[in-house]
């Protein structure tokens, strides 16, 4: 875990992994020893057999290049931080923090891992798990959000709780918390990369899966940035808001049928669409609304109609 992690967590966390990257230890260090500066303890060393993983580890899976590229970088300049474990019996130490640098280590065909031990309870191990989990730089927005959810779920934790523990602003969690109630569709491009959580915040405002998922289906395949997202959902929301407004006008003398149909039409364009019969029965015109080109475009689109 990185050091400004570690500077985020609560007291009780922070005593357990507060270990500072260290050098090799001078030849006048014992074999394998070094100094744990950050709390006076000494960092030993272990066989790889002697060591067991978090069994409150709730990443099973890790990503095997990022392993590798870990791994060969162990086997070049070893490993420069212990990894922080808690005594068990007959030798055998569970990590605490580290768990990736001790399979790159076994990667690596190292023998031997430096080691700091710690005390912790079972509920700071699964805590710790959870806090990695959180900040790993290699986590999608939807990842990091589910490891929130997590966290808030084991331990009852509200949005503003687990910002409090972890250092981090409370809209920081409750924005990411948020995400999670996107479509699973758009929570999937959001996981790919395809979608940024700026635009995962910005399709939340539309409230309706059904209209989120046609916004962001547009926002991809124009290549919109976050700006221009924002943009285009002002304009459907305020399209949507003129359509909900009943002013006193002829609109009113409109019989249900035809103000059902202007909202029908309107869900299956994604804009304001208003009907007016003429006096002669049978006859009246549709008028269709669009608030830039790029509305336009998409309402063609979606009417069917090839332009040049």
């Amino acid at each position: 875990m990185s050091k400004e992690v570690t500077r985020r967590l609560g007291r009780g966390l922070s005593s357990l992994i507060s270990v500072p990257e260290i050098a090799p230890p001078p030849p006048s260090a014992g074999p394998g020893e070094a100094s744990d500066a950050a709390s006076g303890t000494p960092a030993t060393t272990a066989r790889v057999d002697q060591l067991r993983p978090n069994a409150f580890q709730p990443r099973k899976e890790i990503d095997p290049d990022q392993l590798k590229a870990l791994a060969d970088s162990v086997r070049a300049t070893g490993i420069l931080q212990p990894i922080v474990v808690r005594a068990l019996s007959d030798g055998v130490y569970e990590i605490i923090a580290g768990e990736r640098r001790w399979r790159a280590a076994q990667m690596a065909g190292l023998s031997v891992v430096p080691i700091v031990t710690r005390e912790a309870t079972d509920e700071q191990m699964l805590e710790l798990a959870l806090v990695e989990n959180i900040f790993r730089e290699d986590l999608n927005p939807i990842e990091r959000a589910m490891g929130y959810r997590q966290y808030c779920d084991q331990f009852g934790l509200t949005a503003e709780d687990v910002a409090q523990r972890l250092g981090e602003d409370r809209s920081t969690v409750a924005n990411y918390l948020r995400i999670l109630e996107l479509p699973s569709e758009v929570k999937t491009w959001v996981a790919a990369g395809q979608l940024s959580m700026g635009h995962a915040r910005c399709l939340l405002a539309l409230k309706s899966p059904s209209e989120i998922t046609q916004t962001a289906k547009l926002v991809m395949e124009r290549e919109l940035s976050v700006r221009a997202t924002e943009k285009l959902v002002r304009e459907r929301l305020q399209a949507r808001a003129d359509l909900s407004k009943s002013p006193a006008t002829p609109r009113d003398a409109k019989r249900p049928q035809i103000r059902s149909l202007e909202q029908r039409f309107a869900q299956a364009l994604g804009t304001k669409v208003e009907i007016d019969e003429s006096r002669k029965k049978g006859s009246g015109k549709i008028v269709i609304h669009y608030y830039n080109l790029d509305d336009f475009d998409r309402v063609v689109e979606r009417l069917g109609i090839e332009t040049d």
